[in-house]
């Protein structure tokens, strides 16, 4: 009984030393795998720090260009209301404003969908 509580004890000794070592293999499985994710995390990452620095120069850009036509009208605007009140012309006031209205909304809308993919 003392030779078989001896092997018994082993066997129990090599099955968790089995089991201990099954579970590292496994541990180093999981930590390769997430190794792999995280190094494509950070390429996604860096992908999209690279994608948000091309739109905001590609906005910083229509800013301007939309601020230089914005200024471009101001002025016409200022004169086409010197122009009507001094002729004191008020329908040349209502079409022009009308045509400055349909100028904007058309501005917006071929802005809007010509926009380069």
């Amino acid at each position: 009984q003392g030779q078989r509580s001896k092997r018994t004890t082993m066997t129990m000794r090599g099955g968790k030393a089995k089991m201990q070592e099954t579970m590292e293999e496994k541990n180093d499985e999981m930590t390769d795998k997430l190794a792999g994710k995280v190094e494509l995390l950070r390429k996604i990452s860096i992908n999209i720090g690279k994608e948000i620095e091309d739109q905001n120069t590609e906005l910083d850009g229509l800013n301007d260009k939309s601020g230089n036509i914005l200024d471009s009208l101001g002025g016409t605007m200022k004169g086409l209301m010197g122009l009507a009140m001094s002729g004191g012309t008020r329908p040349l006031l209502v079409r022009s404003v009308s045509m400055f209205g349909i100028f904007i909304v058309i501005y917006f809308f071929s802005s809007r969908y010509s926009a380069a993919p």
